[in-house]
């Protein structure tokens, strides 16, 4: 009898054991994981990336009711922090999902950015707003990193900790830093752009700004791949948007140089960034690539490169020749400085010391095998958010491509004639040296019967006897570039000269809805994709870690990927797409 009884007792305290599990688990709100992959949030793909893992959830984070996390970005506008701000939403829902608060209970998470990118008064206002209000804890996305010492002293002063997201700031005080780990992200970019253009040639750097963490880290591990692991790959100019004023005051000046009496004088503001993009890769004839550090940036060299191509087109109609036609002039007549010629490239170049700087720092050590930059790889993560500088200068660039504006009206036009005037005091002389280049060029163009000969026009010395139909050189889409249909290896173009048939590879960092397009198209190569909704999500965590003394890591990674056209619509590749 005793025996039976006690089996009875055991059979019931597991029921009852049984019983209060799914009672517990019904009470903290948490749902069961049955391994049946649907249950997860539709966003967890943007967490899985986040190393740390605990920066992934927010269980155990019990903060007090009603407390205040105040979240600073660099812009509200651009769908880079539009993403961030919804991790941002994601995470305070959860919160308080997870600790049953509601009402005034609630954890208030606040996420606010300048209304116009990188503008950094008015972020520095917001601080001094947010600081107004003692939150408990504020992260900051800082767009100069030696900014906002005086606000983050005053914090400090008032028991407010700091915590830092996407860019880094140098006050010591920063508790934990959430990004793109942006030195593996640029030398990914790096390695594909000088694996894409065949290991050797010329690149421009587009740099969103000469003052954030986020840009400098970018450009310099840039450069360090570059000259550590692509030696014959140079990286021609550096030029930052937050200074292409300089540029213009240059462009300016060269065109007002050669204006005859009663003509007007172009001002600065005349011409759009996309014009002086257009200029600076015209002033490299020969060019291979252009890499942008942000998703500005990639779209203002695109609509250079549109802009300069359609004005390519235009001038290489002219006199009824082609651009293979007419030798190294076509060259010299699509530049945007017209009448300048060889000079505007000796005598007005842009000022060198930025770039100069970035290339004689100390390179990093960090080694990176080929094997984590292939597509669609995840790795650390840096919130693009000073992707935004230059953007709405980008837009205007592209509308500045349109025929029949004035000057006043499209930097474009001034752009297309900068240095026209000057080039009329020159013109008797060049004219006649055009007539016989092209005498030459068309005697060269008979003689196809026998062998082949380059036109005198061409400039030997740089040709070496290689075409440009020895597939080193592609276009944006990928396909090899040949001047001759037929298959021939002649070629009337040097392999320095910019020429139509020679496509600039364009690459860069985030992806917008114009850059998913552009990219399905071809124009641009590849896109470091980063990972702005875990940036947000991840910053709660730690600001969340930070209020309850729970220890951060100094710093979180929250991972980015590598999309081409030909993983563009992978399904794990969509999932981390943002527009």
């Amino acid at each position: 009898m005793r025996r039976r009884f006690v089996k009875i007792a055991a059979i019931a305290l597991a029921a009852a054991i049984t019983v209060s599990a799914g009672a517990c688990a019904g009470e903290s709100g948490q749902d069961t994981f049955t391994g049946d992959a649907s249950e997860e949030p539709e966003y967890q793909s943007s967490l899985n990336p986040i190393t740390p893992s605990a920066y992934r959830d927010v269980r155990g984070l019990k903060l007090e009711k009603g407390s205040y996390i105040s979240i600073i970005g660099k812009s509200e506008a651009t769908a880079f922090w539009k993403s961030v701000r919804s991790g941002v939403v994601q995470a305070a829902e959860d919160l308080n999902k997870e600790l049953g608060y509601t009402g005034n209970d609630k954890i208030k998470v606040t996420y606010n950015g300048p209304a116009k990118s990188e503008d950094i008064d008015e972020q520095v206002n917001i601080l001094d707003e947010e600081l107004s209000r003692y939150p408990d804890v504020i992260g900051i996305a800082s767009i100069d990193e030696d900014a906002c010492t005086v606000q983050f002293d005053l914090a400090t002063e008032n028991g407010i900790p700091i915590i830092a997201l996407d860019s880094g700031n140098k006050y010591p005080g920063i508790q934990c830093t959430v990004k793109t780990d942006n030195q593996e992200a640029a030398r990914t970019g790096a390695y594909n752009l000088a694996n894409e253009i065949g290991g050797k040639g010329d690149v421009l750097v587009l740099v969103h700004d000469s003052k954030s963490e986020t840009a400098k880290e970018r450009l310099k591990s840039f450069q360090d791949e570059m000259t550590e692991k692509h030696p014959d790959v140079n990286v021609a100019e550096v030029i930052y948007c937050d200074k292409l004023d300089d540029i213009r005051k240059q462009m300016a000046d060269e065109y007002n140089e050669g204006l005859k009496e009663g003509e007007r004088e172009v001002q600065k503001e005349s011409f759009s960034d996309a014009d002086v993009i257009q200029y600076m890769i015209e002033r490299h004839p020969g060019l291979k690539g252009i890499f942008g550090t942000n998703d500005s940036t990639t779209m203002l060299g695109l609509h250079a490169i549109r802009q300069a191509e359609e004005e390519k087109a235009r001038s290489g109609g002219e006199d009824g020749q082609s651009p293979d036609e007419s030798g190294e002039d076509s060259g010299k007549d699509a530049q945007m400085p017209e009448g300048s010629g060889k000079d505007s490239g000796k005598d007005a170049q842009m000022p060198e010391e930025p770039g100069k700087d970035s290339e004689e720092g100390e390179q990093a050590s960090g080694e990176s095998g080929e094997d984590s930059r292939k597509d669609g790889q995840v790795s650390g993560e840096s919130g693009e958010g000073s992707d935004e500088a230059g953007q709405a200068s980008g837009e205007s660039g592209e509308d500045s491509g349109k025929d029949g504006q004035t000057p006043g009206e499209s930097g474009e036009d001034a752009g297309k004639t900068v240095g026209a005037s000057a080039q009329n005091s020159q013109e008797s002389g060049n004219e006649s040296e055009k007539d016989a280049q092209k005498q030459d060029t068309q005697a060269d163009s008979e003689n196809e019967d026998g062998n082949k000969t380059v036109p005198a026009s061409a400039d030997d010395d740089k040709n070496e006897g290689k075409s440009q139909t020895d597939g080193t050189d592609k276009d944006t889409s990928g396909d090899q570039i040949s001047d001759d249909e037929d298959g021939g290896t002649d070629d009337t173009s040097t392999e320095n000269e910019w020429t139509e048939n020679t496509k600039i590879v364009l690459m860069g960092f985030d992806v917008s809805k114009d850059q998913l397009k552009a990219l399905e198209e071809g124009e641009i190569a590849g896109l470091v994709v980063q990972n702005p909704f875990g940036i947000g999500y991840a910053s709660v965590v730690a600001a969340a870690r930070t209020v309850l003394q729970a220890g951060n890591e100094a710093q979180v990674s929250t991972g980015y990927l590598w999309v081409t056209k030909d993983n563009l619509n992978d399904e794990s590749i969509k999932k981390m797409l943002y527009d």
